[in-house]
């Protein structure tokens, strides 16, 4: 069983230019080692694909350390907006922190299941093997079930929420 706490976690993400971003979030559920899901309200507007995202969004973010995605699940008071998974590599979870590898593709889903993959051309050219298997696994796992992906979700959000 997940420690639950209201203690806060960082998300720690490392872009392939080397690049970082920390974001300090509520940790909702923390197994160090297996998975995560945090809370993260967004203090300003922000644009993914079609989706204006208002200042106020809450985030619940989902984490895992053997999947090569992360899920973040978008709500405004209490009505989904969308999915966004997150492709990655080299995802560790500790009590303290959230690390990842983020392989710039994004795949967003929309509550209907409809899937939009973002950011794919913006991937360097000199991108590892490695890392390029990691990007077609993740959208294979997120494109052949989008309604699954959503339901488990939905259910694994709800739960976090409700501290259980």
């Amino acid at each position: 069983m997940g420690r639950q706490t209201s203690a806060t976690i960082t998300e720690h993400k490392t872009r392939l230019d080397g690049s970082v971003a920390d974001f300090v979030c509520e940790a909702l559920l923390v197994e160090p080692g297996k998975r995560a899901v945090v809370r993260y309200v967004s203090d300003r507007e922000a644009h993914v694909g079609d989706l204006v995202l208002a200042s106020g969004t809450v985030t619940i973010g989902h984490f895992w350390a053997d999947r090569s995605y992360n899920v973040y699940h978008w709500t405004v008071d209490g009505r989904t907006v969308a999915y966004y998974a997150s492709l990655v590599d080299d995802t560790t979870i500790t009590a303290a922190r959230i690390a990842y590898t983020d392989l710039t593709v994004d795949v967003l889903v929309k509550p209907s299941g409809a899937v939009m993959i973002l950011d794919e051309d913006d991937l360097p050219d000199d991108l590892a093997p490695k890392r390029r298997i990691a990007i077609a696994k993740a959208m294979e796992a997120i494109i052949a079930d989008p309604r699954g992906l959503i339901r488990e979700i939905e259910r694994e959000s709800a739960a976090a929420q409700r501290g259980g």
